[in-house]
């Protein structure tokens, strides 16, 4: 599923960076694909962070395992030690506790309406 926003994304980079305008004139029907669910994705992508598919894979599987179901309701109760034994480090079992609470308590689905310096993530989330 294309997410609706990438046609626009596209033409604004094309506008801004010529080795990205010729990347995708010459692959015009290439297009993200978004798994429509967000908590997934950033999920996901905290995981394989600097790691190989292949490792991330099975450490997504372990952690799956552990949660049941990898949704912000059973993230933000997991123990730390459980998801350091899933094998993924301890910032990563911080960055995905704290991104299942803000989805839990519903901080992520508003995220577009705060101004852009709320956007970015200077410190981990232990030293907010």
């Amino acid at each position: 599923m294309k997410p609706r926003y990438w046609d626009e994304a596209k033409a604004h980079l094309a506008r801004r960076d010529r080795v990205l305008r010729a990347i995708i004139r010459a692959y015009p029907d290439a297009n993200l694909r978004t798994r429509g669910d967000a908590f997934q994705t950033l999920a996901r992508s905290i995981v394989g962070q600097q790691i190989s598919v292949k490792a991330a894979q099975a450490v997504w599987e372990r952690f799956e395992a552990l949660a049941g179901r990898v949704a912000p309701e059973s993230i933000v109760g997991l123990e730390d030690d459980a998801m350091r034994a899933a094998g993924l480090s301890r910032m990563k079992a911080a960055y995905l506790k704290d991104l299942a609470g803000r989805f839990h308590e519903g901080l992520a689905a508003h995220a577009h309406h705060l101004p852009a310096h709320e956007h970015r993530i200077d410190r981990p989330p232990d030293q907010r």
